[in-house]
């Protein structure tokens, strides 16, 4: 089959002939129909991922949609290696897969998957969202930011502020519904949020960690809750022991896969009806497999919006 093939860690995929491994017993495979390029499939094929990386070669890409044998479609996360989404076939666990509702596109169900989910369950399961609170989404105006940005209106939130980089970043945050922007390279940021969140933010969902996350556990207030889901303006962050002792603030970690499969598979399906009635929107740019080198420097350079890869070579 054709496949997107990573040879050498620190290095852009190959678009070649990969032999598909048989599926073992409790593996089944799946025909491709969409796959998701997501930013931590850049990070393991450099081979510095935390949770570590598969033996090159291999496929790359955890999400997609596809079909089972049976023709029943779904979102799968986490194709067994060598096999991966970047491919016209990949081999997962079986009964894994969370069935896409009928109605909803493939180009709709794969912004809802890896990078949706994050957004969602962050929000929801991890940061346990009450109704009026307000929200600061740091790095708001990437995937899993826009769809936070929006995912906290949808869940009840008073308030809801994002916090980007650049000018059209923000302009895109503001124009997805927030109440207010920050610009992360403003001279007093904790300031900032302050007073564009309203006073504090009682959740952050913090898709930047490095110094815009101090300044917002500055900012937040003595109760609320950081949930950190990335880490794009850098790996360390300089957090003030005081700020800890002096309040009842949480910082929690989110990684979809610890979240029970009946809550993430309730999570997409209702992301998925959302968008189905015009309440949720995120751009997805579909690029044929053939040229899977420029979506990779496309993911790198961060495109701002969902890539996704069509082993079928169309584009849409």
């Amino acid at each position: 089959m054709r496949a997107a093939v990573i040879n050498s860690y620190g290095e852009p995929p190959a678009v070649e002939s990969f032999e598909l491994p048989r599926p073992a017993e409790g593996q089944e495979t799946v025909e491709i129909e969409l796959a998701g390029l997501n930013p931590v499939d850049l990070v393991i094929a450099s081979g510095t991922f935390d949770a570590g990386q598969p033996p090159v070669p291999y496929v790359p890409g955890r999400e997609g949609i596809g079909r089972l044998q049976s023709g029943e479609r779904i979102w799968f996360d986490g194709a067994i290696p060598p096999s991966g989404s970047l491919a016209e076939r990949a081999v997962i666990d079986s009964g894994s897969g969370i069935p896409v509702p009928d109605g909803t596109g493939p180009e709709q169900a794969i912004a809802f998957g890896v990078a949706g989910l994050a957004a969602w369950l962050s929000l929801q399961w991890r940061g346990r969202l009450q109704p009026g609170e307000s929200v600061l989404v740091l790095g708001a105006s990437g995937v899993v930011g826009q769809i936070a940005i929006q995912a906290a209106r949808l869940l009840g939130a008073g308030r809801v502020t994002g916090a980007a980089r650049s000018a059209a970043g923000r302009q895109k945050v503001l124009a997805l519904g927030a109440d207010a922007v920050v610009d992360t390279a403003a001279p007093d940021l904790t300031a900032a949020i302050v007073r564009e969140t309203g006073g504090g933010p009682d959740l952050v969902i913090d898709g930047l960690w490095g110094e815009p996350a101090a300044a917002a556990l500055e900012a937040i207030r003595p109760t609320g809750r950081l949930v950190q889901v990335g880490n794009s303006a850098g790996r360390r962050s300089t957090i003030t022991a005081g700020r800890l002792r002096g309040a009842s603030l949480e910082i929690r970690g989110h990684r979809n896969f610890w979240a029970p499969r009946e809550v993430r598979e309730a999570a997409f399906r209702t992301m998925c009806g959302h968008a189905d009635r015009g309440e949720l929107e995120i751009e997805v740019e579909v690029i044929p497999l053939e040229r899977a080198v420029e979506a990779w420097e496309k993911q790198a350079a961060g495109p701002g919006h969902k890539l996704a890869i069509r082993p079928d070579g169309r584009s849409a």
